[in-house]
């Protein structure tokens, strides 16, 4: 019994103790189920289950969450390396008044994620605080959003004996307690989630959900790259906001972006999602480079499900005090990875493709080489070639079937099957795109068409 005990991460004292020799004594315990109820995990049906708050990234590297419980006045710490596992659990005190924090003074523990802002030792603390503290982001942007009150809302030890629900809002744990609690620690790193009562899912369940919200913030960091502004907006809710800016004001800020930067990389590392409530927040380590301007640093994106999706609400960033980036240089060969260097060619084909079906002549042109030549035209005489061509008709289709790529360095030919059509002329042929990589981008140097019988 004593060996099995020592091993329990739950912290405990001699009423607890008593209570579990007599239920091992009078009920025959099973180990397991004793495990359960000393961790404060729901016995049998729960015990192969996380918390719904622990959605598991495909992409995020180890790093540990502390989860608070106010209903059962526990703290449980959990380590991710793939999986989620449970290795430590304290007793811990919350707010004297039951609920979320509204405003300042209402003795109440806030419900939500947040983070460590510092650590604080004990010379530096009054009695009140014990042997160390951490204070926390409260409020965050999505507490501002939601127009919750009040702050200094730390976790911390305590001098006297701990008593549940005993605080004006902060989590207290014993002195012992939450030094070692430190040792699972990093600011701006591990998130701590508070919940009335959490709740337990399958573990397979929480893969599913963290590969659905992956993908979906894959393809917002994509589309930021490719300058893909409807697709990148299509990621925001309608009310979202930044600063002063609106939706509107966002995509205003964006158009101008786009047009001052010729080349945008967005790169997102150890990308983690955390629930609380009916609100998800991604964190990332987000590289941004642009041919002017470069930056890394934290992000957070504050997720809340829309129909089946999810959207963007609130986002912010903070600076990266230990990765230094340097703009884009636009002289640079393609990417040297093959798989990358194949998928930049067929985004930069469908954009191509994209720009001339829908006739935006800046955009279609933005494609070229500044030495392209076609039918004895330049780039210039190409140009006015066009814009006749699209001024004609604004209805056009554009398809490109079978594309097949050739890549040597900063050179490719890209051929594919061309159907065109629009209410003056339609044909079907070989199209035969020569690139060559400048100023940071895939161009067209030279294009050919040949027709080709009809298929089908």
């Amino acid at each position: 019994m004593r060996r099995f005990l020592k091993f329990i991460p739950h912290r405990l004292d001699g009423n607890d103790m008593h209570i579990i020799r007599g239920w091992w004594k009078k009920r025959g315990c099973t180990l397991v189920a004793l495990t359960l109820l000393v961790v404060g995990i729901p016995a049998t049906s729960n015990a192969v289950k996380l918390p719904a708050n622990l959605i598991i990234s495909p992409n995020a590297e180890p790093h540990h969450v502390i989860l608070v419980e106010k209903a059962s006045q526990r703290l449980f710490v959990y380590e991710f390396s793939g999986d989620y596992n449970l290795v430590a659990t304290f007793k811990c005190a919350t707010g004297e008044s039951p609920g979320d924090k509204e405003v300042s003074g209402d003795q109440k523990t806030p419900e939500g994620v947040y983070f460590f802002t510092k650590a604080v030792g004990e010379r530096y603390l009054t009695a009140t605080y014990g042997a160390r503290a951490f204070p926390m982001n409260y409020p965050n942007l999505f507490d501002r959003r939601m127009n919750k009150g009040g702050n200094n809302i730390w976790v911390h030890g305590t001098n006297e004996q701990l008593k549940a629900r005993s605080t004006n809002g902060c989590i207290v744990l014993a002195n012992g307690d939450v030094v070692e609690l430190g040792k699972y620690i990093k600011l701006w790193d591990t998130p701590i989630i508070v919940e009335k009562r959490l709740q337990y899912v399958e573990r397979d369940d929480l893969f599913r959900q963290g590969q659905i919200l992956f993908d979906q913030v894959e393809d917002w960091s994509q589309a930021w790259s490719q300058k893909d502004l409807d697709r990148y907006l299509s990621h925001y809710t309608k009310d979202f906001t930044w600063g002063n800016l609106d939706l509107q004001g966002w995509r205003m800020r964006k158009i101008q972006l786009n047009s001052r930067y010729r080349a945008i990389s967005v790169q997102l590392n150890d990308i983690r999602f955390f629930r609380q409530g009916k609100m998800v927040l991604a964190t990332a380590e987000q590289i941004y480079r642009s041919d002017r301007f470069a930056s890394a640093g934290l992000k957070h994106l504050y997720l809340v499900q829309n129909s089946a999706d999810w959207r963007i609400l609130a986002e912010d960033w903070r600076k990266s005090t230990r990765r230094v980036v340097r703009p884009i240089n636009l002289a640079a060969l393609p990417p040297s990875d093959r798989e990358h260097e194949q998928r930049s060619i067929y985004l930069f084909v469908e954009e191509w493709r994209r720009a001339w079906q829908e006739g935006t002549l800046s955009k279609y042109l933005a494609c070229y080489h500044p030495q392209f030549r076609a039918r004895n035209m330049g780039l210039r005489g190409w140009k006015h070639y066009k814009e006749r061509l699209f001024s004609r008709s604004q209805d056009r289709f554009i398809q490109l079937t079978d594309i097949k790529l050739e890549i040597n360095g900063n050179r490719a030919v890209v051929v594919c099957k061309q159907e065109y059509r629009s209410p003056m002329h339609q044909d079907f042929g070989l199209k035969t795109l020569h690139l060559r990589w400048h100023g940071g981008q895939w161009t067209i140097l030279r294009e050919t068409w040949k027709p080709l019988a009809e298929e089908g």
